[in-house]
C-alpha cells in the first residue's frame, strides 16, 4: 500500500525525525554491483566444476555472504577455500570495478555531510572492498566508518552493523537508521535495535523487505533523501509529516 507520510502507520512516522547516524549498505544500495559479483561467482563455480548456465539468474546472491551464498548453490564444504578464492581473484582487480553508482546517491551523501550527519558503511563484502569500492567512486570523505565482512565472509549482517555502531563509539540506537535493499539489512539493524528503511531498486525479491519487517520502504531516492535529509532551519527531515509535500512511501507496516 503506497501511503502519503502525513498519513503513514506507525512505524513510519517514527521514522519521520531526526536521525543524527545513517548507515547504509552497498550492494544494492549505493551501487548496482550485478555484472562485477554474478561474473565472479559464475567464476568460482566453475573452478570447483560447477558451471552455470549464461542464463541462469545468480542476482539473489548479491548481498549475502559469499560463503553463504556458495554453498546455497551446492558447493561442499571441501570446496568452499578454492570456490571463494577463485571469486576473489576474479572479483577483487576486475568485478569490483564493473558496478555502477545508483543515480542520485552522491548528491544524498553529500547532503547529508554538509548537514552534520555521520554516514558510516555496513557491507557484507570484506571491509577492504567497501573501501576500494568507496574511494573508487569518490565517495569516501562521506564516511566516517566503513565496517564489513571477513575476507570468508563469516560474519552475519547483525554482527557487521554492530561492528559499524561500535567503530562509531555506540551512538544512541534511537538516533541510528540502516538503509539497505535486502532481508540481511533490515534483519541486521533489528538485532542491534534501530530502525531500518528498505529500498526497493536493488536485489531483494517481491515482498522480502515487508516480509523481513522493515521499517519503511521506499521506492526512489528521492523518497529516501525525504526522510533523512533536512529542511534549512529545521531539525525535522525534509519529508516531515507537516510538510504537505512530502515523499510518498510504500508502508511496510500493517
Amino acid at each position: 500500500m503506497a501511503v502519503a507520510a502525513a498519513d503513514a502507520p506507525e512505524p513510519t512516522r517514527a521514522l519521520l525525525r531526526r536521525f543524527d547516524v545513517v548507515l547504509f549498505d552497498l550492494d544494492g544500495t549505493l551501487t548496482d554491483p550485478e555484472i562485477g559479483i554474478t561474473t565472479s561467482y559464475r567464476y568460482a563455480l566453475a573452478a570447483v566444476g560447477r558451471s552455470v548456465a549464461d542464463d541462469v539468474d545468480l542476482s539473489w546472491m548479491i548481498g549475502p555472504p559469499i560463503g553463504e551464498n556458495l554453498v546455497l548453490a551446492g558447493v561442499t564444504p571441501q570446496e568452499l577455500p578454492v570456490a571463494i578464492d577463485a571469486y576473489r581473484r576474479r572479483h577483487n582487480p576486475v568485478g569490483l570495478f564493473e558496478a555502477e553508482l545508483v543515480p542520485g546517491i552522491p548528491a544524498l551523501l553529500e547532503r547529508l555531510h554538509g548537514q552534520g550527519v555521520r554516514i558510516a558503511l555496513a557491507t557484507g563484502k570484506p571491509a577492504r572492498d567497501g573501501r576500494l569500492t568507496l574511494e573508487h567512486f569518490g565517495l569516501a570523505p562521506f564516511f566516517e566508518v566503513v565496517a564489513g565482512n571477513t575476507d570468508t565472509g563469516r560474519l552475519n549482517k547483525g554482527e557487521v552493523v554492530a561492528d559499524a555502531l561500535r567503530q562509531l563509539g555506540d551512538p544512541d540506537p534511537s538516533r541510528v537508521v540502516m538503509v539497505g535493499d535486502r532481508r540481511h539489512d533490515i534483519e541486521g539493524a533489528a538485532v542491534n535495535g534501530i530502525a531500518s528503511i528498505g529500498v526497493t531498486w536493488g536485489f531483494a525479491i517481491d515482498g522480502e523487505l515487508a516480509a523481513s519487517h522493515a521499517d519503511v520502504v521506499v521506492t526512489s531516492v528521492d523518497d529516501l533523501a525525504g526522510l533523512l535529509v533536512r529542511r534549512p532551519g529545521s531539525s525535522q527531515p525534509a519529508g516531515d509529516a507537516r510538510q504537505p509535500d512530502g515523499p510518498v512511501l510504500e508502508s511496510a507496516g500493517p
